[in-house]
């Protein structure tokens, strides 16, 4: 895992949310770690493919998840809301990748994305390969988010 893969997704990220929610990310900390793994009740899983790939695991409480939606969606009623929330949350996380992912492919190469999985809950379980991880952690005033990158430079 190289450390200028986590440079890209700080831009992106500051990016699209300052443009979706207007909100200002502002990054806490950087940590390695051994897998991709979560630590929040809901994670959007996003496979990348090309010459880097691997995986971005972001992960964030149900506070915040509900507050980026409730900003993405300004005149919705808070049922709808709420209904709509995971469905915003992955284009924040697909728009984030994406933004980053044309960074870091360069003018020469393509890097493709799977789409976003979306997972929500105290209790469901994943078992992630070891993968030596770059754990990102962003903050704003409506809460945080964690960006977990798994990518390597594909071989051959």
């Amino acid at each position: 895992m190289k450390a200028e893969y986590a440079n890209p997704f700080i831009r992106a990220a500051s990016e699209v949310f300052a443009h979706e929610t207007h909100l200002k990310m502002t990054r806490k900390s950087l940590e390695l770690r051994k897998s991709p793994m979560p630590s929040r009740p809901i994670c959007i899983i996003l496979g990348i493919t090309g010459p880097i790939r691997g995986q971005v695991v972001y992960s964030l409480d149900e506070g915040f998840a509900y507050e980026v939606a409730k900003m993405m969606l300004p005149g919705k009623l808070p049922a709808e809301i709420k209904k709509l929330t995971n469905s915003a949350i992955s284009e924040i996380a697909n728009m984030i990748t994406g933004k980053a992912s044309i960074d870091l492919a360069g003018e020469d190469h393509t890097i493709e994305l799977t789409p976003p999985a979306v997972f929500t809950g105290e209790r469901f379980h994943m078992d992630f390969l070891s993968i030596p991880t770059i754990s990102l952690s962003l903050i704003s005033e409506a809460g945080s988010i964690e960006i977990n990158i798994a990518l390597t430079e594909a071989q051959g």
